[in-house]
């Protein structure tokens, strides 16, 4: 997670559905009750959050984290030279602190997605392809592969008809898959 941070050149935003699934997993000293029900509940609000709301969701989300630090405070420095280790649940939690904005992003940020999950499904044809064949012959193979399935899902989000386009394509036809509307 911390090198996808060290991108500056483009805003954060973290796919909520893995801090859920952290949360119920590792996050037993995090009010889990209090943290994902406050993610949740703003996933169903309008979104963007504006001014007051916006405000509220944040202060909402720093007393959670205020209340998790006191319930499972940082580790006693022992008197040995190591650091001492954290927990899951701890370590979940610096993290949560340090990336709000990118954890909130879903709530204020116009279009920002509360999951990366189609960002997911768009990667997984080309996992599956490299477990299956170990990878490309060449460097040429890879980026056709990469241009035809980034062409299909296009198509599919745009609800055009993958096979007719993809027969315009070869048939040297030129093709829109810019959204309709």
């Amino acid at each position: 997670m911390s090198v996808y941070y060290k991108f500056s050149q483009a805003k954060h935003g973290a796919c909520n559905a893995h801090i859920l699934r952290e949360l119920w997993l590792d996050g037993a000293g995090l009010g889990v009750g209090s943290s994902d029900t406050h993610l949740l509940e703003l996933h169903h609000w309008e979104r963007p959050l504006r001014r007051k709301a916006a405000l509220e969701a944040q202060k909402r989300y720093r007393q959670i984290l205020r209340q998790a630090e006191m319930e499972d405070p940082p580790p006693d420095p022992q008197a040995g030279r190591e650091r001492p280790k954290s927990t899951p649940g701890r370590n979940l939690l610096r993290r949560l602190q340090e990336h709000e904005e990118a954890v909130l992003a879903f709530a204020l940020v116009e279009g920002m997605p509360f999951t990366n999950n189609q960002a997911e499904r768009d990667l997984r044809p080309l996992q599956v392809k490299h477990k299956v064949s170990g990878g490309f012959r060449t460097d040429q193979g890879a980026k056709v592969y990469a241009r035809l399935q980034g062409g299909i899902s296009t198509c599919r989000k745009q609800e055009q008809n993958v096979y007719a386009i993809l027969r315009a394509l070869f048939a040297h036809r030129p093709v829109s898959l810019l959204a309709r509307g």
